[in-house]
């Protein structure tokens, strides 16, 4: 359940099989809205009822901030929400799954093919991608001004250009690829959903808010919703994201046992691991006010919506924002980028909630190697109330020292090279913040996340895992969780394509098509260390 990022590609695949029936539940409704459709306007999203809406408990390492939560609620879920940023992370993290998390079938290797599968790729045709899958992948169709300044201001400090994020190597500066199609969001919805939602072997329901499993006799037999309850002849799939996931475990009994019975449920699995290791990416904004005009300052002006509609997806309202980026290594003697550098067209602050009256651009150092980890646990046994939600950041005093430096190398870039020659001030967090104790200061206060929650109901050993290999919950026949909190740790970059992946490899695992030990193929080795 959950027609998000996973629940879509699941639903596409099982149902090909004309023996198997499919019921896709999502809490949320339609994605047929504008600002879902019209790819600048994600941030228009937040806090609306497209919006599970939810905010963490006061974070003590962020001076006590509770930290806004967006995650998508309507069919393509968060790829109907996000930033559209195409990016499967760096091969070392996967072969990290298979040889030290315990998730055998789960190296780069094994899960090459899965990327390959889903991908349509309009601009790169080699061994690492794909040109016959159902998510399109796409270079920009407007871009401002600032892109190839920022890559040789990069290259200035020291960064190589890179073109493809995901192919032989992931270190560099470069354009990105996005989840796009003729200028228009291409989310899972669109991809794998809607060209095989008339399947009559395929239900669909919206507004349906899953409140647990039922489970008899060790096995999850269905689920109970406000509208009654539904069984399943086969399997049970969760594919409620990383928040709600591992809630809706809870829930039903599947979890740290001494925390469920104080919220008046009977534990049936003792899971402790259930809502443990959540993982996201920090992200500093990091802004600056520039004297070039061509950015997305005007975007929200009438012509721009007329340019893009009359010319079918062109015009600076199929900006994603974040239009370029770089990927590097900030501490030493590490083998892959430890940060992902977002390019902003725009001043990107406090989630997009705040303005700013000039021309301006971001820079977004985002932590894609992080250490720490949260959790989500139940506010109570309401499935209508919010997950408790800690994010836990900072907990290894080397994760700030090296956030420190990311910030100085973004103030580096943007003050040397082109980027240098229009550049005015820097707004966020200010020229006059300079010492690493300043600078660490504004982080505590002023940090952002990357909006990639993972792991919280995570796959590899016994013992230490939620999930064997196959996504199959530990202690429950019949019941697996398939998205990206299925991750044992996080990847090196954005979280959509990874969700995908699994999710497809979660479908052949469904149908017995491999096991989650059996080599599928060799992949290309990268070119560099």
């Amino acid at each position: 359940m959950g027609a998000g990022s996973a629940g879509c590609v699941l639903a596409n695949r099982l149902s090909a099989d004309p023996g198997i029936r499919v019921l896709l539940l999502e809490a949320g409704g339609s994605d047929r809205k504008m600002n879902i459709r019209i790819p600048v306007g994600f941030a228009k999203q937040f806090r609306t009822d497209l919006d599970w809406n939810y905010d963490s408990e006061p974070e003590p390492s962020l001076i006590g901030r509770s930290m806004y939560l967006p995650r998508g609620r309507s069919l393509g879920g968060s790829s109907s929400m996000n930033a559209m940023i195409y990016m499967r992370g760096h091969r070392s993290v996967y072969d990290a799954w298979a040889n030290e998390d315990g998730a055998t079938g789960w190296s780069y290797a094994d899960v090459l093919p899965y990327f390959k599968r889903s991908e349509h790729n309009e601009r790169i045709h080699d061994e690492y991608h794909g040109q016959a899958g159902e998510l399109n992948i796409a270079d920009p169709t407007w871009a401002s001004t600032l892109s190839e300044p920022f890559v040789e201001s990069a290259q200035a400090a020291g960064i190589r250009p890179n073109d493809d994020f995901n192919g032989a190597e992931q270190e560099g500066a470069g354009p990105l690829q996005l989840t796009q199609k003729r200028g228009r969001r291409w989310s899972a919805a669109d991809a794998f959903l809607h060209p095989v939602e008339k399947r009559p072997n395929l239900t669909v329901e919206t507004g349906a808010h899953v409140h647990r499993l039922v489970i008899e006799g060790g096995r999850a037999v269905g689920v109970e919703s406000h509208s009654g309850t539904v069984r399943a002849e086969r399997e049970v799939i969760v594919s409620a994201g990383s928040f709600n996931s591992p809630q809706l475990l809870m829930l039903s009994g599947i979890g740290p046992a001494d925390h469920l019975r104080e919220h008046g449920i009977e534990p049936v699995v003792d899971s402790p691991h259930v809502g443990r290791h959540l993982q996201d990416h920090p992200l500093m904004t990091v802004t600056f006010e520039c004297r070039d005009t061509k950015t997305l300052l005007e975007a929200t002006k009438p012509q721009h919506l007329v340019q893009y509609i009359a010319g079918r997806g062109k015009g600076m309202l199929s900006s994603n924002v974040a239009e370029a980026g770089a990927h590097v290594r900030i501490r030493d003697g590490i083998e892959a980028p430890d940060f992902q550098l977002l390019l902003g067209a725009a001043y990107y602050f406090d989630n997009g909630f705040r303005t700013y009256p000039k021309p301006a651009y971001t820079l977004g150092p985002s932590f894609v190697r992080p250490t720490s980890e949260g959790e989500v646990r139940l506010r109570s046994a309401d499935p209508h109330a919010a997950p408790a939600i800690r994010l836990g950041w900072f907990q290894d005093p080397e994760e700030m020292r090296t956030v420190i430096q990311a910030v100085r190398l973004s103030r580096e870039i943007a003050y040397s090279g082109p980027l240098g020659k229009i550049t005015v001030r820097n707004i966020d967090p200010g020229d006059g913040v300079k010492t690493d104790e300043q600078i660490e200061a504004w982080v505590r206060a002023e940090a952002q996340h990357t909006y990639h929650p993972s792991c919280t109901c995570r796959m590899g050993r016994e013992g230490d895992s939620v999930l064997d290999t196959e996504l199959r919950v530990r202690g429950v026949e019949g019941l697996r969780v398939i998205d990206a909190s299925s991750m044992p740790r996080i990847t090196s970059g954005n979280t959509n394509a990874p969700a995908i992946m699994i999710a497809e490899k979660g479908a052949d695992l469904i149908l017995g098509r491999v096991s989650a030990d059996s080599e599928r193929t060799s992949a290309p080795r990268s070119v560099a260390a």
